[in-house]
């Protein structure tokens, strides 16, 4: 075997490895309590909704089009990254029906392509967002989470 070969394998491996570790690391926290008990949104999302997650960001949150199934990020006070929406089983909290936020559409880049969120409501007008990495084709990591709250 090549050198090259072996190192490649390796590298894979590692990514795989951190992958799943950063999952299960998502699925043993506060968070994965709260968003198994919650509730897919009746009524859907419409209009806009601040977001937060745990770290600095210039994300302001999500715009929302119930009637077309679609939204689209506020990012420093402007709109990009269109979203298709749909419900279905979580991808890692199968037997949860949840809100997918689907980025696979050709408006965005190819490395948002592989993004899906999914929401469940917490309270009324709060939701709960799981970030996950659909990298590898039945293998999706979870990334973590975020919140978005009807102002």
């Amino acid at each position: 075997m090549s050198l090259t070969f072996i190192i490649f394998g390796i590298i894979i491996f590692t990514f795989i490895s951190l992958g799943l570790f950063r999952t299960w690391n998502i699925q043993q926290g506060s968070n994965q309590k709260l968003f198994s008990e919650g509730k897919i949104p009746n009524p859907l999302p419409n209009g806009f909704y601040k977001g937060a997650v745990s770290f600095k960001t210039s994300w302001e949150g999500k715009k929302f089009k119930a009637g077309s199934s679609s939204g689209i990020n506020i990012i420093d006070k402007e709109e990009k990254y269109p979203f298709k929406t749909y419900s279905g089983k979580g991808l890692t909290d199968k037997n949860l029906e949840v809100l997918k936020i689907d980025y696979n559409i050709p408006q965005n880049p190819f490395w948002l392509r592989l993004i899906l969120d999914e929401i469940v409501e917490v309270d009324k007008g709060k939701y709960l967002g799981k970030v996950h990495l659909k990298l590898i084709p039945g293998l999706p990591f979870s990334l973590g989470y975020f919140r978005l709250e009807k102002l």
